[in-house]
């Protein structure tokens, strides 16, 4: 019996991982999960395996907004919504289960939830979401180590350019990566992620069905690394984009949004004081479609972070980007984003913590958007604006108590306008166990 069951068992690994190197990633995700299930069923007798290994959590968020579905300026909403009243309320519950678990120095962890939302003036919007998220943080040796792991993530696709539709995607991820201390001074890097967006069933994603897509992305690169932990590093990537659906132009012929881009990139981490520090990745991008050479694009990318610590309690970051939308944009189109956000961060008391974020980013589409996502209201050029103040409390350990405010604005130059909204919300999440 025993043989009978290991041969069937090897069979079966067999075909799943003769069906690519996602299929593999997903299986092992697969088995991770089923750890954790099986660890959770033999453990059930020790209370202490619950909220040490395993979390619980709940959340509950309110949230009420002047123009919930960011509808624009110049559109009557009436014949969509039925109403001109563009506020409403949300209620959103969140249930789920954190696992951790520490064996010898390999680290497993998941987290897995369900989240239900209902609008009070729009329930059209109403929805039941769902994800899951695994990673399996490898060592071998003392030079070699890495992460592996997959996520599956079912949302509501942001209003911001689909105002007043619903439209559930799917994204799941599956990734595995590699690092090789190969010198106390040098380290190599490998790293392979696959991405697949898909939208739902429902009338409004079958419309946005040309945003389908799957990506893969390749990379490797070197490191140098100081005495003080500070690396100075280059990269080599390359993806490859494909949407499976093609779209029809104005002159009766299919279109292929699929592309592929190349990046070479170099990376900074470094410790400028004791209370500071930035991170640097920029360099060359070239990006070639399937179909519009016009849409090629070659040109410089970039991201920086500066993180300043001047006292225990007080903390700023300020970001700053030029990139392509490449992995997970929301048209077919590629965008060039602009923008920088500045992060001030407050601890009033050991349980206390005000933090603020804003941001202003330039979104530039090219112009053969029209000809590939006419079913978005997208400009040549957008200008998105965000300002939002967090308050949270800690009254005990695993209980947080929050609350926000918010404006967001938009201005474009296409012909249904930009919008403005504002808003608050209202949160309280508990988890069990060790924080």
């Amino acid at each position: 019996m025993r043989y009978s069951f290991i041969e069937t068992h090897s069979r079966f690994m067999q075909r799943y991982f003769k069906r690519g190197p996602v299929c593999a990633l997903r299986f092992i995700g697969l088995c991770l999960l089923c750890s954790s299930l099986v660890l959770l069923s033999s453990s059930m007798a020790s209370a202490s395996v619950i909220g040490r290994v395993f979390k619980p959590y709940g959340n509950y968020t309110f949230t009420a907004d002047d123009n919930m579905l960011r509808i624009r300026d110049r559109v009557d909403p009436e014949p969509l919504l039925g109403t001109r009243n563009l506020s409403d309320i949300s209620h959103r519950l969140t249930g789920g289960m954190m696992f951790e678990k520490q064996i010898s120095r390999q680290r497993l962890t998941a987290n897995a939830n369900f989240t239900h939302t209902r609008f009070e003036r729009f329930s059209q919007m109403n929805n039941d979401l769902k994800s899951f998220n695994g990673n399996w943080n490898w060592y071998l040796g003392n030079r070699l180590e890495g992460n592996m792991g997959a996520s599956y993530v079912q949302s509501l696709a942001p209003f911001l350019f689909q105002p007043g539709l619903k439209n559930i995607r799917t994204e799941q991820t599956a990734f595995f990566n590699g690092a090789w201390r190969f010198h106390p001074s040098w380290r190599l890097t490998a790293d392979y992620l696959r991405y697949d967006l898909s939208t739902g069933s429902d009338s409004a994603s079958n419309v946005f069905r040309f945003l389908n897509r799957t990506e893969d992305r390749f990379e490797g690169g070197i490191d140098y690394i100081t005495a003080h932990r500070n690396t100075v590093g280059i990269d080599f990537r390359y993806a490859i984009g494909d949407f499976p659906v093609r779209v029809l132009g104005p002159d009766g012929f299919a279109r292929d949004n699929s592309y592929d881009q190349k990046e070479v990139m170099s990376r900074v981490v470094w410790a400028v004081t004791g209370k500071s520090n930035f991170t640097w990745r920029g360099g060359w991008v070239e990006r070639t479609n399937a179909s519009f050479s016009e849409r090629n694009f070659s040109g410089f990318n970039a991201r920086l972070a500066y993180q300043w610590q001047p006292t225990e309690k007080i903390g700023l970051t300020v970001n700053g980007w030029r990139e392509t939308g490449a992995l997970q944009a929301l048209t077919a189109s590629y965008s060039l984003n602009t923008g920088v956000s500045v992060i001030p961060s407050w601890n009033i008391s050991r349980k206390v913590r005000l933090e603020g974020d804003f941001s202003y980013e330039t979104r530039d589409f090219n112009n053969f958007v029209l000809l590939t996502d006419s079913a978005l209201p997208l400009g040549i050029n957008n200008t998105i604006r965000n300002a939002t103040m967090r308050l949270t409390y800690v009254p005990y350990r695993g209980l947080q108590l929050t609350a926000t405010a918010y404006h967001m604005d938009l201005k474009t130059d296409q012909a249904l306008g930009g919008f403005n909204a504002n808003g608050a919300t209202l949160g309280v999440q508990y988890t069990y166990g060790r924080q």
